[in-house]
């Protein structure tokens, strides 16, 4: 498919404003490349759908009668098409055949419409039918933007779609060019030590450099082509898979670095693009659908969780080895302060288990956040795939499936009205190539209903944790502006912070990164 891709687009013009030259083949090779984007998510994506709906009746039902309805439809489709073949001996059957199948089309229409409605970013992040570029820019704003990327062997492709143009480029940057240069940087922002490594207040070194010879190489293959595109969009979506999704679009360097890559003043000085841009990840292109049709939230409460007490869990299990962290607490007191929200909301320690967070009434809440240690997918010995995981504190005994660890198929089926949740744990951002570019743990929150996540890019350190994710909070309440843009606001601020030298590494400033809605308010400011 990727090949195919890559032939199809070779003889189209490099810009397409307004569709001015073959609009139909670059919509076209638009939508082939969003199915492209990810081999095999489909089949990963249909299992998490059947898996979710088991553990909801009311989801289960429809999703099972439209599969089913469906099913039916094609079949029915597929005998039609074998009596049309057979000619006058097999009319009568055929017009018989034809009204069964357009009862069972309007069938599996109406199921689908009452799926649509009942569970609409379900329907959307388990069916990610492509778009066309006039339906991307009906759902952009005027200050939007959405980029596609797709790597391949034969080159690089590149959509930037505004609301009055769409452009493509292709880079002679191959899929294993853009890997080993993604490689590259990622092996330097992820030097950052993990959560709980820092604790102690006061200035600290940076912890190394920063390649921004490499990453102003691959600015200028992938992005430099849409700058005049990009000149007037303050937030870009970005769908992109496989290796770019581990180094935020933020840390590419627009000019010609100077100075030492050590030097915390020279990192400073550094044209990042993400002075330019805030960004907000989407799992697929037609996620913006999901997230654009989605009713303003009229939640204004907050509900937090953290400072597991892992000491709790048995002898020989991976959490009973994680540290404390003494930073959750003062994290999620901090936002609860930023929201002006009781302490009440806010549950630590003993309190934060997965009873709790699943009792919980979480409907009301505009902001849910957990601060605490995740455990990624891994495969067993036995061969049994674990999913990803928030640690929480396990029970003092046995209760039930409470096992003090809450998977995604657990927060999949958390019921949410959340415009932003916050996963201030280690890697909750961590590429799962079999989750179309974001992993599971993430999807399963913008299942259960969160307009928009913040997740960690790497292991994230304690302290840039809390003061990320609160003064975020706090900008996005105080300006009343969408989460990415707040996120892009105080990263620009820890850039400058001269207090800390570290903080002038994009392996801090940029720990976060928003998936979703990034124009969401907070509250439905």
């Amino acid at each position: 498919m990727r090949a195919w891709i890559a032939a199809a687009v070779i003889g189209l013009s490099c810009v397409c404003p307004a569709y001015a030259q073959s609009p139909s083949s670059v919509d076209e090779a638009f939508k082939d490349a969003q199915l492209a984007s990810a081999p095999g998510a489909g089949v990963a994506l249909a299992d998490g759908a059947a898996r979710i709906a088991a553990a909801d009746p009311a989801l289960k039902s429809l999703f099972d009668a439209h599969r089913d309805a469906e099913a039916r439809r094609r079949a029915l489709d597929t005998v039609l098409a074998s009596l049309r073949a057979q000619g006058a001996p097999a009319a009568d059957r055929a017009r018989g055949v034809a009204v069964d199948l357009d009862q069972a089309t309007l069938a599996a229409g109406e199921l689908r419409r009452r799926l649509d409605q009942a569970f609409p970013a379900f329907a959307d992040l388990t069916d990610p039918a492509p778009l066309a570029i006039a339906q991307v820019q009906a759902l952009l704003r005027p200050e939007e933007a959405l980029v596609l990327i797709l790597p391949t062997e034969r080159g690089t492709y590149v959509w930037a779609v505004t609301q009055g143009t769409a452009v493509w480029r292709r880079s002679d940057l191959t899929a294993s060019s853009v890997e080993a240069s993604a490689s590259r940087l990622q092996a330097a922002l992820r030097t950052a030590g993990g959560r709980g490594a820092v604790d102690a207040a006061g200035p600290r070194r940076t912890a190394g450099g920063f390649d921004r010879a490499s990453a102003y190489a691959l600015y200028r293959a992938l992005w430099e082509p849409l700058e005049a595109t990009l000149s007037n969009s303050r937030l870009v979506y970005l769908v992109v898979d496989g290796p770019l999704r581990s180094v935020p679009p933020g840390v590419l360097v627009t000019a010609a670095p100077s100075g030492d890559d050590r030097d915390p003043a020279a990192l400073r000085g550094t044209a990042w693009l993400e002075r330019r841009h805030a960004f907000a990840f989407l799992p697929a292109v037609v996620s913006l659908k999901a997230a654009r049709r989605a009713d303003a939230s009229n939640s204004r409460g907050f509900a937090g969780f953290g400072d597991a007490d892992t000491r709790t869990y048995p002898e020989g299990s991976q959490p009973k080895s994680l540290a404390q962290l003494p930073g959750t607490r003062s994290e999620l007191d901090g936002l609860a302060h930023a929201l002006r929200s009781p302490r009440r909301a806010v549950r630590l320690g003993a309190d934060a288990t997965e009873a709790a967070v699943r009792s919980a009434d979480l409907s009301g809440a505009s902001v849910v956040a957990f601060a605490t240690h995740a455990l990624p997918a891994r495969e067993e010995t036995s061969g049994v795939v674990r999913e990803p995981a928030l640690v929480l504190t396990p029970p003092l005994r046995p209760e039930g499936d409470d096992d003090g660890l809450l998977t995604a198929s657990d927060a999949a089926r958390l019921r949410l009205n959340a415009d932003l949740v916050i996963l201030s744990a280690c890697d909750t951002g961590l590429d799962d190539p079999n989750a179309q570019g974001v992993n599971s743990l993430s999807r399963a929150f913008l299942y259960a209903g969160a307009r928009a996540l913040m997740v960690s890019n790497w292991r994230i350190r304690d302290d840039v944790a809390e003061r990320l994710s609160v003064r975020a909070v706090t900008l996005a309440r105080r300006n009343r502006q969408g989460v990415a843009y707040a996120l892009h606001s105080a990263a620009l601020e820890m850039m400058e912070d001269r207090s800390d030298p570290s903080f002038a590494h994009p392996s801090q400033w940029s720990s976060f990164s928003v998936i979703g809605d990034g124009a969401v308010r907070i509250g439905g400011g």
